[in-house]
């Protein structure tokens, strides 16, 4: 059940955006900057979730803001880019000024999407980084987080603190970055590589502080070290060795603020001496291990 739908009554605004459509049967859309001004930072322009009628179809040939859509429920088609796609839970697509677009949803099982429009070079920045553009459509692997964000976020919109501006903009950066972290590229065949990432990844999680190496974990997962390397590239955003090394001295904190002895905590991680063990950690979190312990204590 979508835990944006409630009992209470639809609070519709006077002067919504022309953009928002009317072709909806629910809706909870909030709206911040409908004119934000050009510079740096993130603004967000307007957001909500829509619940779509049968008929409903959108066709635009521009937009004034970059926009963010995500489908949490129904089944539709999207015209993006000059490519057809189908809409089904957990699609996300990205459009802009210069993106045309069609969406329509399926009368049968109409489309139940949330949205998000803002401006900002820092946004244009941070979807850089995070591997997302105008012109994008891709499957989260993990729906029910970025329905959880957009839920924050419409709080965020229709609350009465006077921040509100300023936490929408945290929880969109938040947003897409979340997206950019569960991104599968949508329409390829990804199921197979996807499910073998999985494993491995799970298995390092559980077995993070056994194992020497990403090669032990490729070796008791049945995989090639090469393969499993390119698998978090693909599906991941960080390399099978610093993962492992970041679980690995997380245990370790966990063990030095419990008071455990420096020389056996390396010893328990499998580091060959304490030397490297303290390297590594300050490498990581910025301050020998001696004197993290001596301040937790």
């Amino acid at each position: 059940m979508l835990s944006i739908t409630s009992k209470r009554p639809l609070r519709l605004r006077p002067a919504q955006p022309r953009y928002f459509s009317r072709q909806i049967s629910e809706a909870q859309r909030f709206f911040l900057h409908l004119n934000p001004a050009p510079g740096p930072g993130i603004r967000v322009v307007s957001g909500g979730c829509e619940h779509c009628r049968p008929d409903y179809t959108i066709r635009r040939h521009a937009f004034p803001f970059t926009t963010v859509e995500f489908v949490a429920g129904g089944a539709g088609e999207l015209w993006l880019a000059g490519r057809e796609y189908v809409l089904s839970p957990g699609i996300a697509f990205l459009y802009g000024r210069n993106t045309p677009h069609r969406i329509s949803s399926d009368p049968g099982n109409p489309l139940v999407k949330y949205f998000v429009a803002f401006g900002g070079k820092h946004a244009d920045a941070l979807m850089h980084e995070c591997q997302l553009a105008p012109g994008k459509v891709l499957r989260v692997s993990e729906p029910q987080q970025i329905q959880r964000v957009f839920d924050d976020l419409i709080r965020h919109g229709w609350s009465d603190h006077s921040n509100r501006a300023r936490m929408c903009s945290v929880a969109l950066q938040y947003l897409l970055m979340k997206i950019g972290d569960l991104a599968l590229p949508c329409g390829s065949t990804i199921r197979g590589a996807f499910a073998t990432y999985c494993k491995c990844r799970r298995y390092i999680e559980q077995h993070y502080a056994h194992i020497q190496s990403a090669r032990d974990a490729a070796i008791a997962c049945h995989v090639d070290l090469s393969y499993l390397c390119r698998l978090f590239q693909r599906f991941g955003r960080e390399r099978p060795t610093r993962y492992l090394r970041h679980l690995r001295l997380n245990r370790a904190a966990e063990l030095l603020h419990a008071g455990c002895p420096i020389k056996e905590v390396a010893a328990e991680l499998g580091f060959t001496d304490s030397f490297s063990f303290s390297r590594a950690f300050r490498r990581t979190f910025g301050l020998p291990p001696g004197r993290f312990q001596a301040s937790a204590s």
